[in-house]
């Protein structure tokens, strides 16, 4: 910097100030060479990822300049901001361009749809919209199962679009689920097409993303929406359409009912030969393996009246006859012949040189029960004789069905109940496997065709079991089958503690139980549904109700359709089927409170509108919290060290020091057992931990263990009546003086029950 004593003071104004300018502009001179630096980039790369939220962006201003000799710097002041939030997302595949999946009809389908969260902070994604209109399937006939969600935790399944969104905000130990910057979640709509689908399904996920608030940030959630969309495309295969029609004559001494039979292809592809070992003798083309029928089989049982076995009044005779097909006939269902002695069932088989023609191309139009005469690629009659006994003429006296085992281009055996694609279609396949569709019941899939008819007086019977299995035996008897389910409220409810008692929380979720009728009679019923408690169970918590809902049923014989989650109090049942139905335990508002281990629940019964004499009962038993307990008892060898202990006092409430303690730890699981085809509580990979130093509990159920501190430890290795395995010890590796140990037992059916024991020598 120049001195002040550099500029002369003297002299005219005018010769002043031109020194003064002149000195000025070499100070500029000197100056000039100045570098400021302003702290912060001019641009941003394109594509960058965003500032993190609740990022301070600082600024402050450095100098650096020069008097032509020495080098300064300086500073401005700084200032700061706060990067806010920046919510934004992205789902695949998105709507614009949705993704695309085939589906069968009956098929079970998975439209998978990862969302990402593009912001610039963790966030939690929610659902928004209604099931049916924004999330889940939303066009087409399909029926939604459930949403599947994996937000870094494992699978969840869960049915409705609040759940998920309870999940999401709540299930990460009581909060969000935060899901990082370009970090994703998985969010997956399972449904069913439809049993006679078409055309495509469409499901959509609408969804958006929540920042929570943070450092210097406001709570913001992305706008508008983001939906991510599948079109599935419906593709049916070959399809057994049939239509059965009864025609009675004859005289009342002499009654006789004529059957028509049609059959046609109604899917979208060619129908294929059945490979099974066991068909009827027919054609052997070279499509066919060795000695090995292949073909299509209609099969149709001849009544029974009363357990009195209708028989043919003539052969049957062809309307429509695919080219080489042949009757046949069986006493039993499994072997069949050309002779119409004895003939209880009355079948037709297609070789496979017929099906590449008549039913190699689909038939559109029909559907089952309804085939006219010009759709028919297949068309039969047959004479029965009618019964004479009293009531005969009862207009819906008996129900007679004809069925059919066709092969799919997929390469499976179908027909009715048989489940969709699970019997492989080659020569390994058995009679048994193909069983369900031989038989005089409507089946679950298309392929069965059902009438009524003027034959014998209606016989009522019902039996009402656990899901699938509707004759179920229990204990005793059919009125004793048993459902058994642990309750769990979604997994916050796992675990109970011997005499304590468990408490279900407020707005805790239904319990559903799935329970079948079956209508064994030869008339379509309708049956009664009720609920009362029943033998052996403990009567639910006061505010608890119980009430029915349709599993969904297509409309058959002269039962009508609905639509699953339909309140019900009674099911309409065709002759010779199996339906479905819900019974829903809800809880009240408020908490309630269950004591462990008791069994739970009601008695379902169903009664027959036809005869109301007539009823069978099923037995929900639902376990609150766990249904393995535990019981410690022990016993102190008094005077008597672990070596020589022989005799154990139990229940001591007194030990000396130096005297044995034998601890035994009975296990047992209180689920239901016995009977055959029920649905029971078996506990895996069951693992009991002994801990001489542990504590834990909370109130009533609080526990330290020290029994590791005031002993020796183990004395020798435990002992478990089941053959459990004892390791885990600690410190190892062998038992004795270990303070912990572990014994795995491993399957535990229901009933089933155990022990284990040790000893430790107290100090």
């Amino acid at each position: 910097m120049m001195r002040a004593s550099s500029i002369s003071m003297e002299g005219n104004t005018g010769s002043m100030h031109l020194h003064v300018r002149s000195l000025l502009r070499a100070c500029a001179a000197v100056v000039a060479p100045v570098v400021v630096a302003l702290g912060f980039a001019t641009a941003a790369p394109a594509f960058a990822a965003a500032t993190p939220a609740g990022t301070a962006i600082t600024n402050t201003a450095t100098a650096t300049y020069s008097d032509g000799t020495n080098t300064y710097n300086s500073q401005s002041n700084t200032v700061t901001t706060t990067v806010q939030n920046a919510p934004s997302m992205t789902i695949a595949p998105p709507q614009g361009t949705p993704g695309n999946n085939t589906v069968s009809p009956g098929g079970t389908v998975t439209d998978n749809y990862t969302l990402t969260n593009t912001g610039n902070a963790a966030g939690y994604f929610q659902l928004s919209g209604a099931l049916g209109t924004a999330n889940g399937v939303t066009a087409g006939q399909g029926n939604f199962s459930t949403f599947v969600v994996n937000a870094g935790a494992g699978n969840q399944s869960l049915a409705t679009v609040a759940a998920v969104n309870n999940y999401l905000a709540t299930g990460n130990a009581g909060g969000p689920f935060l899901t990082a910057i370009n970090g994703t979640i998985a969010i997956n709509v399972t449904y069913t097409a439809q049993a006679g689908a078409s055309g495509t399904i469409t499901t959509n996920v609408t969804a958006n993303v929540t920042q929570p608030a943070g450092s210097g940030t406001t709570l913001q959630t992305s706008t508008p929406n983001t939906v991510g969309q599948y079109n599935d495309t419906v593709v049916a295969d070959a399809r057994m359409d049939l239509q059965k029609i009864a025609a009675v004559g004859g005289s009342v001494l002499a009654p006789t009912v004529q059957y028509t039979v049609r059959g046609n292809n109604g899917g979208s592809r060619a129908m294929a030969a059945v490979f099974r070992s066991g068909l009827p003798a027919g054609s052997y083309g070279a499509a066919c393996p060795s000695n090995v029928a292949c073909g299509v089989v209609l099969t149709d049982k001849i009544p029974s009246y009363n357990a009195t076995q209708l028989t043919l009044n003539t052969a049957p005779s062809w309307v429509t006859q695919p080219t080489g097909a042949v009757f046949i006939y069986s006493t039993d269902g499994t072997n069949w012949t050309n002779s119409t002695v004895g003939a209880v069932y009355v079948g037709v088989f297609i070789p496979a040189s017929a099906i590449t023609g008549s039913f190699g191309a689909s038939n559109p139009g029909s559907s089952q029960g309804s085939v006219t005469a010009g759709q028919a690629q297949v068309a039969f009659t047959y004479t029965i004789n009618g019964s004479t006994a009293f009531g005969a003429a009862n207009a819906n006296a008996i129900t007679n069905v004809v069925n059919s085992i066709y092969a799919d281009q997929s390469g499976f055996i179908e027909g009715p109940g048989i489940t969709l694609q699970s019997v492989t279609n080659n020569a390994s396949a058995t009679t048994a496997n193909t069983a369900p569709a031989v038989a005089n019941a409507n089946g679950a899939l298309t392929g069965a065709a059902g009438v009524t008819s003027a034959a014998s007086p209606s016989s009522t019977s019902v039996l009402n079991g656990p899901n699938g299995f509707p004759g179920a035996v229990g204990p005793t008897n059919t009125n004793d089958d048993y459902t058994a389910v642990s309750y769990t409220n979604g997994g916050t409810i796992l675990s109970a503690v011997n005499g304590a008692t468990v408490t279900v929380p407020a707005a805790a979720a239904a319990i559903t139980i799935v329970n079948s009728i079956q209508n064994p009679a030869n008339k379509d019923d309708t049956y009664n549904l009720t609920a009362a408690t029943g033998p052996g169970l403990t009567a639910l918590p006061a505010g608890w109700t119980v009430t029915f809902q349709s599993a969904g049923q297509a409309a058959s014989g002269s039962c009508g359709a609905v639509v699953a989650g339909t309140a019900i109090t009674s099911v309409c049942v065709p002759s010779g089927a199996t339906q479905n139905y819900r019974t829903l335990y809800t809880p009240p508002a408020g908490a309630t409170t269950f004591n462990s281990f008791a069994a739970y629940g009601d008695a379902v019964t169903a009664t027959s509108v036809n005869d109301n004499t007539k009823n069978n009962v099923t037995l929900d038993e639902i376990f609150v919290g766990g249904y393995v307990k535990l019981v410690k008892t022990l016993g102190v060898a008094a005077g008597q060290p672990c070596a020589t202990a022989t005799v154990f006092t139990p229940g001591a409430a007194n030990v000396n020091p130096g005297e044995c303690v034998q601890y035994t730890v009975t296990y047992t699981n209180v689920a239901p057992a016995g009977g055959t085809n029920n649905i029971t509580l078996n506990a895996t990979s069951f693992v009991i931990t002994e801990d001489g130093a542990a504590s834990g509990g909370g109130g009533a159920t609080a526990y330290t263990n020290n029994w590791a501190a005031n002993s020796n430890g183990l004395y020798a290795v435990p002992v478990d009546s089941s053959g459990g395995t004892l390791g885990g010890y600690n410190p190892g590796p062998g038992a004795a003086g270990s303070s912990r140990f572990t014994d795995t037992v491993g399957p535990l059916n229901a009933g089933a029950s155990g022990n284990c024991t040790f000893k430790v020598q107290i100090k």
